[in-house]
C-alpha cells in the first residue's frame, strides 16, 4: 500500500506552521510523507543578475524549510519523512498542477479561523485552493487544537449521500472516527420529519461502518445550524463536499463554502465532486 502524500504549502507564517504540526500528527495513524512547499510569486525582470538573486533566495527557502522540518519532528516527536519543494509562480495555479504531477492525497493549510477574504497571508490563497485545486483539502485554524480527530461533523444536504459518506469513511476509518452526519432543516420543516434513529441505522448498515450518527438541525441559517451543532456537540473536524457543477446551490455552494473556511474554529476537510 503505498504512502499517503500531504502537501503543506508554507509561507513561514505562524498560521503555516500551525498547519503543518497538525498535518505530521495524522502520522501517529496515517503511513503517510509530507511535502512543504513554498511557491514564490514575486515578479521579477529576467537578466542574469536576477537569475542569481532567484537561485538564492531558492536555497534560502529550501534552507528554512529543511529547518523547519526538524523543528516540527522535534516538537511533536514524531519521525515521518519531511519532503520540501520551492516553485515560482502563482500559488493556487501551482497548487494545483503540483498536486496532480506528484500525486498528491490531501492539502493541509492554515487559515486565521476570522473572514478568510481579508487574511492578507493565506487568506485569498485558501479561498482560491478551495475553488480550484481538486484533491481533498484539510483547512486549519490557528484557533483549533492539535489532536486527533475522533469524532467528525460532517455537514450535508443527502442528495448524494450514499457516494460522499463513503469516500468520508475511506479517511474516517484511520482514526476510528465517529462520523456525526449533520443535515440542516429550515425551521418551517416539521421536528418529527426524519427519523435520525432510522436514517442513522440504515447508513451504518449500508456502510458497514458501525460509527455514524444522524443529526437532524433545525435552523434557517444553514451556518447558524452547524455552528451551533460544532458548539453543543464539540467534533474534532469538520467535513463537507463542495461540487463545481453547482448542482448542490441549496447547501454547500462556494460562498457558504468559503464561510465555514473563514470562520470555523475547527479544522474543516473539504472534499471536491464534479
Amino acid at each position: 500500500m503505498k504512502k499517503l502524500r500531504i502537501l503543506i504549502p508554507t509561507d513561514f507564517s505562524v498560521l503555516a506552521r500551525k498547519a503543518a504540526v497538525y498535518a505530521h500528527q495524522l502520522s501517529q495513524n496515517l503511513d503517510a510523507e509530507y511535502v512543504l512547499l513554498h511557491c514564490d510569486d514575486k515578479l521579477r525582470p529576467t537578466y542574469a543578475l536576477v537569475s542569481h538573486l532567484d537561485d538564492e533566495i531558492r536555497k534560502e527557502a529550501i534552507k528554512t524549510m529543511h529547518e523547519l522540518a526538524i523543528s516540527i519532528q522535534d516538537e511533536t516527536g514524531l519521525h515521518a519523512p519531511i519532503k520540501v519543494d520551492f516553485l515560482v509562480g502563482d500559488p493556487i495555479s501551482s497548487l494545483e498542477k503540483y498536486s496532480k504531477d506528484h500525486h498528491i492525497d490531501m492539502v493541509v493549510m492554515g487559515t486565521k479561523g476570522e473572514s478568510v477574504i481579508k487574511n492578507k497571508l493565506f487568506g485569498s490563497v485558501a479561498s482560491g485552493v478551495m475553488e480550484n485545486v481538486s484533491c481533498p483539502i484539510l483547512f486549519v485554524p490557528a484557533v483549533s487544537e492539535i489532536e486527533v480527530p475522533r469524532n467528525i461533523a460532517f455537514a450535508t444536504d443527502l442528495t448524494n449521500l450514499d457516494e460522499e459518506i463513503m469516500e468520508l469513511i475511506a479517511f474516517a476509518q484511520f482514526f476510528t472516527a465517529t462520523i456525526h452526519v449533520i443535515h440542516v432543516y429550515p425551521d418551517m420543516i416539521e421536528p418529527d420529519t426524519f427519523d435520525e434513529e432510522t436514517t442513522q441505522l440504515a447508513l451504518i448498515a449500508s456502510t458497514h461502518y458501525p460509527n455514524i450518527t444522524f443529526n437532524a438541525v433545525m435552523d434557517s441559517d444553514i451556518i447558524g445550524g452547524i455552528n451551533r451543532f460544532i458548539e453543543s456537540d464539540k467534533p474534532n473536524m469538520l467535513a463537507m463536499f463542495t461540487y463545481k457543477t453547482g448542482i448542490l446551490e441549496y447547501l454547500f455552494n462556494e460562498s457558504i463554502s468559503e464561510e465555514l473556511v473563514g470562520h470555523s474554529t475547527k479544522p474543516l476537510l473539504v472534499l471536491r465532486k464534479g
